[in-house]
């Protein structure tokens, strides 16, 4: 475990889930900016759900993805997160994502697992 993610380890649970849906908003912005926007983002760490709000580029209206529980696992020294309830303002994206995302888990960092 290397200093950065053992900072974070203690001081998360000390954190308010604004401040981390701050710092997650602006990380995903410089990483995917060429994608478009994350505008809004509520993370309820407590019950696992959170909302995000993208503006994303070619699209007339922001969309919207709600996560109604998602799932943190380690298996050895990988940490994943599997989406078990979400719903999107787009219909086609809803039927995507279920066929895509349906049991997959979805391998994260050891920093992005501290903090959800």
């Amino acid at each position: 475990m290397n200093l950065l993610t053992s900072f974070i380890k203690a001081v998360a649970p000390l954190v308010p889930d604004s401040a981390v849906a701050l710092g997650v908003r602006e990380y995903f912005n410089r990483r995917h900016g060429t994608w478009g926007m994350l505008t809004a983002l509520q993370i309820d760490t407590k019950n696992q759900k959170a909302t995000l709000d993208l503006e994303l580029k070619g699209e007339t209206r922001p969309l919207r993805i709600t996560v109604e529980r998602y799932e943190l696992t380690t298996t050895g020294d990988k940490n994943f997160i599997e989406i078990k309830e979400f719903d999107t303002s787009r219909e086609w994206l809803n039927v995507l994502a279920r066929d895509f995302l349906k049991g997959k888990k979805l391998e994260v960092p050891e920093a992005v697992r501290t903090i959800l």
